[in-house]
């Protein structure tokens, strides 16, 4: 059974498709509402359409984590992408943090801003930690190394389906149907079973369902796991903490529950697709993990999620290739929460 800790946004938004929209947007993560909040700034109408209730996918199976950068070390992201594509997608990433906060206004979403702790798992990863160090701080971000890992002071933590849910709330002139779970799409007309929608344009903010709609776009669907625990009374971390390049990751809630996701690293092959069950051999591992943490602790919740991966590591954003007013806003490669927002303004903005 897969249950994530996070509890679905509290308003529910009943309907069915309609028969036109100027914009239509699929998908009620994360995505989703920042289109439609942004769409809204600007004066142009649109419809949210999701199969299930807001956050129903990723963006309310995550671990809530507001980081800045790849999921790469900043070190390999420059590597990767260059000295100054590295430096831009930082600090995109911190201005993501910054303004999704300051757009759901005072709405309580659990945001905490504590810094992330990147812990060294090996003296490569050590290596690696003190390079990004160095490389951060040169290109005027805030970073610290001690030795045994990476602490980047500006990241954070909220409840990510509280910060759905409250950027829903944010819209003005689009609106949401929930329980619309879209089966095709020919040009820009949408078919949900029996019913079809003729949009101006369509935008998929599917994430990693989005080759079921369009197969061409390259985005690779990939499970992500994770486990709650009762209530720890002593602290056991401080703020979000990564290890071993990122694939294993934890938090503790003010409240004490701490959660442990990933260790997709020990099995990569078997975490391909759109199987959001929790499977037993990861979820020992995340339990070990647990009890590393807090010996005497009680296992709550166990789900997982499905990311979109995509070749070049970042998020694709802008029009599909050979479609005629489609565009696509997904691809966030496990930093959907980090990306998602800005990457939606700029989407609203090339259609402008």
């Amino acid at each position: 059974m897969s249950v994530p800790f996070w509890k679905p946004p509290l308003q529910r938004y009943p309907g069915t498709l309609p028969a036109a929209a100027d914009v239509l947007v699929i998908g009620g993560g994360i995505t989703g509402v920042s289109l439609l909040h942004h769409l809204a700034l600007r004066g142009l109408s649109a419809v949210l359409v999701e199969r299930s209730h807001l956050a129903a996918g990723a963006s309310g199976r995550n671990a809530g984590f507001l980081l800045a950068g790849v999921a790469d070390n900043y070190a390999d992201a420059v590597r990767t992408f260059g000295r100054s594509e590295a430096r831009s997608i930082w600090a995109l990433t911190i201005e993501n943090h910054d303004r999704q906060i300051e757009a759901i206004g005072p709405a309580f979403v659990g945001h905490r801003r504590l810094g992330s702790l990147t812990l060294a798992a090996s003296p490569e990863e050590a290596r690696a930690l003190e390079e990004s160090c160095e490389l951060l701080r040169e290109d005027g971000f805030e970073a610290t190394w001690d030795g045994h890992g990476l602490l980047n002071p500006r990241d954070g933590e909220v409840d990510p389906a509280l910060l759905v849910g409250a950027l829903a709330g944010t819209r003005r002139n689009g609106s949401i149907v929930e329980g619309v779970g879209v089966t095709a799409l020919e040009g820009t007309t949408v078919h949900a079973g029996a019913q079809s929608c003729q949009a101006g344009v369509v935008i998929l903010a599917t994430n990693g369902f989005t080759s079921q709609l369009v197969p061409a776009l390259e985005i690779q669907p990939t499970r992500a796991q994770m486990l709650a625990t009762s209530p720890v009374d002593q602290r056991v971390c401080e703020r979000p903490t990564y290890s071993h390049f990122g694939y294993r990751y934890w938090r503790q809630m003010p409240s004490g529950e701490v959660l442990v996701g990933g260790w997709r690293d020990t099995s990569k092959e078997t975490e391909f697709g759109l199987d959001s069950q929790p499977t037993p051999a990861i979820q020992a591992h995340l339990e070990s993990k647990a009890r590393e943490l807090a010996a005497k602790v009680e296992v709550t919740h166990r789900w997982a999620g499905i990311m979109g991966f995509t070749k070049s590591g970042l998020p694709i954003v802008g029009p599909v290739d050979g479609r005629k007013n489609v565009y696509v806003c997904a691809g966030y490669n496990g930093h959907g929460m980090g990306f998602a927002f800005m990457s939606a303004q700029k989407l609203v903005e090339d259609l402008l």
